[in-house]
């Protein structure tokens, strides 16, 4: 995994949207696509690659597009969100600025249209607002105008207000100083070197996206319900409703034209119809009556049966980001003990995983997920580190002077099959079992299971987690401070080298020192004995119907900024 230095870009000074993206090397379309208003490009080697169904006809406007979703929106506030919310943030409201973790030479401009990096090391940015980004029309009382500099400083400062908001981690620390200079400029200070910036600026997954100050004025209880913002679709009264249904229609005011099809505003469809569906067998038998236009196949085997038997594509082969992990309360016995906890990592055989979860289409996770490159440690000093020995495990409890089998409690969300928990969860107490382990099962209904966790009501918690695009959020989950900066979630490891170790490595900005600095704290954590074991990531299977067109793989989460793809006239009509 080649990682390239962010500063190398931006510490000469004023850098334009044009200049940036020229130097990244971005192509004509790609520049079209991150833009979206012309000029400059690369040579075109790291345009991102369409999918199969990309396609060299002209677009078709209208359909609505139709997902099922086994994720439930447990909030649409775009600040405090942890469940299936933030994947939709970036459809109705904006970011400053979002590069691709995947990609890291894509930058997309949204509501900054450039921006400067005056001194060496980053320690100021300067974003310069784009004009025209118009609020959609709403019922709500907020005026259809541009956002300005005032609407992020006043988004970013509520972040920094909330102890709770998942970029709190962010900005609450990396925030030294923030103002609107005038309505078109914005500045950032930072106290000191940092590595994550330009990728956490747009929010490494959509939890600082900025509404606009009039709905933040009005409070936390209409953004839970309610999203009035400037992306590419708006949010009617009644769409909403938690754990069932999500509707968006395309917004009339949005900014952003389609430079290859003579400036056609974007978005091409009319709107998007969600439908929560828990079940995968439901979710599969959906896609199959095109009820829903897109799926995620449980592993390479499943993709391959329908790509042969039916007219769809997959929209790419990359690695996914997140994992189902185990979490260990320190403050509690006997999790408070290292030999215990490490007693549960050599306990978790990854291959049976992979083996029976993923058909072997998926990799084994040390403490950084193996989809992170070279931030990750290599897999044969894994099998030492955390090797699969349940003997060692047994060994480890009595020298800890338990007797065996020690039991403890595992909370978990019940009959939840986001990432394949439903099928993690007999492999784990099988193997915590045999361990010498025995675990105490406390299954509770998702939005329990996710307060609880939140609010770090737990012994121990097998779960899902969100898409970490940097190796950050993981370390931070052995941090005291925790994955969100405040008091949730989780205590990390509660042990001051540690933190003083984490925080560290983040004011690396040299890449190769990076890389050699995240794998030695993980070195320090395994000796300590992990809090927070993240078990295997496999490979998306994403599959598109055919009449789904221009998808662009290989972005990571910055492709959901993207809104130039189409229906195809062979999209069902009702």
């Amino acid at each position: 995994m080649a990682i390239k230095s962010y500063w190398e870009q931006f510490q000469r000074g004023r850098v334009s949207r044009r200049r940036v993206l020229s130097v990244a090397g971005v192509s004509a379309a790609g520049l079209a696509v991150a833009a979206a208003c012309g000029g400059g490009g690369g040579d075109g080697e790291d345009e991102p690659t369409p999918g199969p169904g990309a396609s060299a006809g002209t677009p078709v406007r209208g359909g609505r597009y139709k997902t099922g979703s086994a994720v439930n929106i447990d909030t649409l506030d775009p600040h405090i969100s942890i469940a299936g919310g933030p994947a939709w943030f970036p459809r109705f409201y904006n970011v400053l600025v979002k590069q691709s973790a995947q990609k890291p030479d894509f930058l997309f401009f949204d509501l900054a249209e450039d921006m400067e990096v005056p001194e060496p090391g980053g320690l100021e940015w300067i974003f310069h607002i784009r004009p025209g980004v118009t609020i959609a029309p709403n019922p709500d009382g907020i005026p259809e105008r541009a956002l300005d500099a005032e609407d992020a400083q006043i988004s970013f400062q509520r972040i920094k207000d909330l102890p709770e908001a998942n970029a709190c981690a962010f900005v609450c620390e990396w925030f030294d100083s923030h103002e609107a200079l005038d309505a078109e400029t914005y500045r950032i200070r930072t106290p000191r070197p940092y590595a994550f910036f330009l990728l956490n600026i747009g929010g490494t997954i959509f939890t600082s996206t900025i509404p606009p100050r009039e709905a933040i004025e009005k409070g936390g209880d209409f953004l839970r319900d309610r999203a009035v913002g400037a992306g590419p679709f708006m949010v009617a009264p009644d769409a909403y409703v938690e754990g069932q249904r999500f509707t968006l229609e395309r917004n009339p005011n949005y900014y952003r034209t389609d430079p290859n099809n003579d400036d056609a505003q974007l978005p091409y469809i009319d709107g998007w119809d969600a439908v929560n569906i828990t079940d995968r067998s439901a979710l599969r038998t959906a896609f199959l009556s095109k009820q829903s236009y897109q799926y995620g196949a449980e592993n390479k085997d499943e993709a391959e049966q329908l790509l042969a038997e039916h007219d769809i594509y997959q929209g790419s082969g990359d690695p996914v980001n997140t994992f189902i992990s185990f979490t260990m309360n320190v403050t509690k016995p006997p999790w408070d003990n290292p030999d215990v906890r490490k007693a549960a990592m050599h306990a978790l055989n990854r291959q049976e995983f992979i083996d029976i979860v993923y058909r072997g289409d998926a990799r084994p996770n040390g403490l950084v997920h193996w989809p992170q490159g070279d931030f990750a440690l290599p897999e044969d000093e894994l099998d030492d580190l955390q090797k699969f020995d349940p003997e060692l495990s047994k060994q480890l409890l009595r020298e800890a002077g338990f007797d065996l089998p020690l039991k403890v409690k595992v909370m978990f969300p019940a009959n939840s099959v986001i990432e394949e928990h439903s099928t993690h969860l007999p492999i784990f107490l099988e193997q915590m079992a045999a361990a010498g382990f025995e675990v105490d099962q406390d299954a509770q209904d998702f939005v329990t299971w996710l307060d609880n966790y939140t609010n770090k009501e737990y012994d121990a918690s097998l779960a899902l987690n969100q898409i970490y695009e940097t190796p950050e959020i993981p370390l931070d989950f052995h941090h005291s401070s925790g994955p969100a900066g405040g008091d949730i979630y989780t205590w990390g490891m509660n042990d001051p080298e540690i933190d003083s170790a984490i925080d560290a490595v983040k004011e690396i900005t040299d890449p190769e020192q990076l890389v050699e600095g995240i794998r030695n704290v993980q070195r320090l954590i395994y000796d300590k004995g992990p809090s927070f074991l993240p078990i295997v990531s496999p490979f998306s299977r994403q599959l598109f119907w055919n009449f789904v067109q221009n998808i662009q793989p290989g972005l990571g989460l910055a492709s959901l900024l993207l809104n130039d793809w189409w229906l195809t006239e062979d999209a069902p009509t009702a």
